[in-house]
């Protein structure tokens, strides 16, 4: 059996020398970044490469980057029985992680992959799913306990993130770093300023070196555990 592990890194703005040793390229005469100020950002006006396939096996994406080995990323806006699946199979790997709401079945893997009430993104090698992110508008888990201690809640600016899952293939290659300044500066491509989540103290000076700790919670999710609600600002 294959091993997967869940991780997520920060978030920055891609310079010249790192978009082009993480090997991120034009495609087929579409522009994936725009240059600003000597720096290259998430183009969102218009130019991502749109795939809204007439067949019903096919999910209905928005392919955000590729690469010339195989490797893609995309904006899930209808999810197949058969992706769906996938993902399903892709979750039910993390057997060690006491949160079982991390793992997907077929009711939630249809409430979170389900743009544009959120923000799912699926990265795949060759055809195969091997990563996904979900992000969730800090607005619509009013129904959270927790949600409230950010001041944020209620202001439209900010993104949680529900889920990032990906194979420790694509981590020592550095895909997973990656896949989140993508998926952040997609984000802040849409008018949000902010991700935030919730993670362990001992990974967040590493994970998130500047982001803002908002509140500890003891035992998060009976993991026997604490976990620091963050914010991190990515525009």
């Amino acid at each position: 059996m294959v091993m997967y592990e869940k991780i997520c890194y920060k978030s920055t703005i891609l310079s010249h020398r790192e978009l082009l040793s993480e090997l991120f390229t034009m495609g087929e005469g579409k522009k994936f970044f725009i240059q600003i100020s000597g720096y290259y950002i998430w183009d969102m006006n218009g130019q991502t490469e749109s795939l809204f396939q007439q067949q019903e096996e096919t999910s209905r994406v928005d392919i955000l980057a590729k690469t010339p080995d195989g490797f893609q990323l995309e904006l899930v806006r209808q999810l197949n029985d058969k992706d769906a699946r996938a993902i399903i199979n892709l979750s039910a790997l993390q057997e060690e992680d006491p949160d079982k709401n991390a793992r997907f079945n077929a009711t939630s893997v249809r409430k979170y992959f389900h743009y544009p009430k959120t923000f799912p993104v699926l990265a795949r090698h060759e055809g195969m799913p091997v990563a996904y992110i979900v992000g969730i508008a800090l607005e619509s888990l009013n129904k959270e306990s927790w949600v409230k201690c950010d001041t944020h809640w209620g202001m439209g600016d900010t993104v949680y993130i529900h889920s990032f899952f990906i194979h420790p293939k694509y981590v020592r290659q550095n895909y997973s770093r990656v896949l989140i300044r993508l998926f952040s500066n997609w984000l802040a491509g849409n008018g949000f300023r902010y991700i935030s989540g919730h993670e362990k103290e001992d990974n967040l000076e590493f994970l998130f070196p500047s982001c803002e700790k908002i509140k500890r919670f003891g035992n998060w999710q009976n993991q026997g555990v604490d976990f620091w609600y963050y914010r991190k600002k990515i525009r």
